[in-house]
């Protein structure tokens, strides 16, 4: 990205489920940290829903090339695609996400008047919104929907930037306190 994010970070490494085109995205300081990133997603994916990752397409930067995830690929059973560099199209489903996430995001910091510097928060917005709106491509249910078998909830979504109140404990203030504080809303925690 241009600009370092709030927490340090400089990208955005977005991984895309081709059966559901549900989403997760890792902000990382450095490409380095993509490894790490993956190798725990494909673990914690394999563990919780108890099917196995069966290929992983990427493009051919270095950083999804290393030796030990090539190793890590072998071990686990799972094939790797490389796609043929400077031809995005061979990528399609990767680069179309990337596209719509960096798209929604920056909308998403336009509306609220907010600087490039919350493009993490506004990104991982975007892919927590994304996950759980229909999509035509899976008979109109939402990526969500088709991973977890179940519809989501959107009764506690709002519009990110809009104001709100964080509530201070009442242990943590005196009698006339304000009994919240003004902030800015910036999206979701996504539990996985």
């Amino acid at each position: 990205m241009e600009e370092n994010s709030l927490g340090g970070s400089k990208y955005l490494l977005l991984i895309v489920d081709e059966a559901s085109g549900c989403m997760k995205g890792f902000c990382l300081r450095a490409k380095s940290e993509s490894e790490d990133c993956i190798k725990t997603y494909i673990m914690k994916v394999q563990k919780q829903f108890g099917k196995k990752v069966k290929f992983v397409r990427h493009d051919g930067a270095r950083e999804f090339a290393t030796n030990s995830l090539k190793a890590f690929y072998e071990d686990e059973g799972i094939e790797q695609q490389t796609t043929v560099p400077y031809a995005h199209q061979t990528n399609g489903t990767a680069e179309r996400a990337i596209r719509t996430i960096v798209t929604i995001g920056r909308s998403m910091l336009h509306h609220a008047k907010l600087d490039k510097c919350f493009w993490a928060e506004a990104a991982m917005t975007a892919i927590y919104v994304k996950n759980r709106l229909p999509s035509p491509k899976i008979e109109h249910k939402t990526p969500f929907e088709i991973v977890y078998k179940s519809k989501p909830s959107v009764k506690h979504m709002r519009v990110f930037g809009c104001r709100t109140y964080i509530l201070t404990p009442k242990e943590k203030r005196l009698k006339w306190d304000p009994k919240a504080r003004a902030g800015i809303f910036l999206g979701y925690e996504e539990v996985w």
